[in-house]
């Protein structure tokens, strides 16, 4: 779109930031203007052949762009019959984005995968994904690099989150690269982060390091002798854990290592609270081993519907005591086997064991000393 309009027939330029369009003496022009664009557009005459052309970027360019008007949510608007012309309203690449796209073609070459700038990527009906740079990985990994070193939209259709979701869904695994810290700390895609450094830095072979974004992840029991404290709450669960901690990984290394399928992305959970980041392959099988394959999340905690309540369930049943049966302490540690076996009681599969190591569920066990006291 755009807010300069050239009318060919009347040899006028409109301003539509401005509410006369730069015509004080011209009352109702836009009306005039519109209602006849309406009746061209139903009669299906061609916007090339209605007199409305861009007056702005396209006319210093040099370039002939065709317009048809709209109106949407009371505002005017002037829209360009072609996207590439609108595109070319754009903010000009930055030499430092251009930098990031040469190194990753570079990069990712060198190695063997072919890569290109601003590619197209067909997905039906006449209807396209454009990425900054996609590289072509092993058997058949296609990467989406995506620089955003200018602000990116949180939400609408070309938010972050809806634009990476659009790629996973068509094949393309999204990497998103930026050099400000702020979006470092989102979770609508795996950000990696690098510090702000000139184009003619990065555009050198040399160690350009990535210091967010990439995680190891640290496995270990939640029991007496663990040095970190339980994710879940007070105390010890006695259940597994995985922990994500931060490591810097050279930005060419990154680039090679996903299109080879070692460097993948990974959704993590910490509580209701998602984290987005990349990891090597393995400790991801790994992960998912041990914790199953998540749920694919489009989502994140910034993105859940603005009317649901942060607070808990209000349908939380309560519980009321009424039995002044024997109730046991079984808090210390020699009460959980770290192999499960069939509690002596309901033959059900349990960690719990007794005094003497007889495998038994605690309630099952507290119900038996209170029947036979009864």
């Amino acid at each position: 779109m755009a807010n300069q309009v050239l009318v060919t027939q009347l040899g006028i330029k409109l301003d539509l930031a401005r509410d006369d369009l730069d015509h004080p003496g011209m009352t109702g022009l836009w009306d005039r203007l519109y209602e006849r664009d309406r009746q061209l557009g139903a009669m299906r005459v061609p916007v090339s052949e209605r007199g409305l052309q861009c007056a702005g970027v396209c006319l210093d360019a040099g370039v002939v762009a065709w317009m048809y008007l709209r109106e949407r949510g009371g505002q005017r608007q002037a829209v360009h019959e072609r996207a590439e012309d609108e595109a070319r309203h754009a903010a000009p690449i930055s030499d430092e984005h251009k930098a990031y796209q040469e190194r990753i073609i570079a990069t990712a070459e060198a190695e063997g995968y072919p890569a290109g700038s601003e590619v197209r990527t067909p997905i039906g009906s006449g209807r396209w994904i454009q990425t900054d740079t996609l590289v072509q990985g092993e058997d058949g990994l296609r990467i989406g690099w995506e620089v955003q070193l200018s602000t990116a939209a949180r939400k609408g259709p070309r938010s972050v989150r809806n634009r990476a979701s659009k790629a996973r869904t068509h094949g393309i695994t999204p990497a998103w690269h930026t050099d400000r810290e702020d979006y470092s700390r989102r979770s609508d895609t795996q950000w990696t982060f690098s510090n702000r450094l000139p184009a003619r830095v990065i555009a050198k072979s040399g160690g350009l390091r990535v210091v967010s974004g990439y995680r190891v992840l640290d496995f270990w029991r939640c029991d007496i002798t663990a040095d970190l404290p339980c994710p879940d709450g007070p105390g010890r669960c006695w259940k597994p854990h995985a922990t994500p901690k931060p490591r810097d990984v050279l930005f060419d290394d990154l680039v090679r290592k996903t299109a080879a399928g070692l460097i993948v992305p990974l959704e993590y959970w910490s509580g209701s609270r998602m984290q987005r980041f990349w990891l090597p392959a393995d400790e991801r099988a790994r992960y998912y081993d041990a914790f199953g394959v998540p749920a694919p999340q489009d989502a994140d905690e910034e993105q859940r519907s603005e009317r649901g309540s942060k607070a808990g369930p209000t349908c939380r049943p309560r519980v009321v005591l009424t039995s002044t049966g024997r109730v046991l302490d079984w808090r210390d540690p020699s009460h959980w086997s770290i192999s499960a076996g069939a509690c002596r009681y309901c033959r059900q599969p349990t960690n719990l064991v007794d005094d003497f190591g007889v495998h038994m569920h605690k309630v099952c066990h507290e119900a038996a000393l209170n029947a036979d006291a009864a």
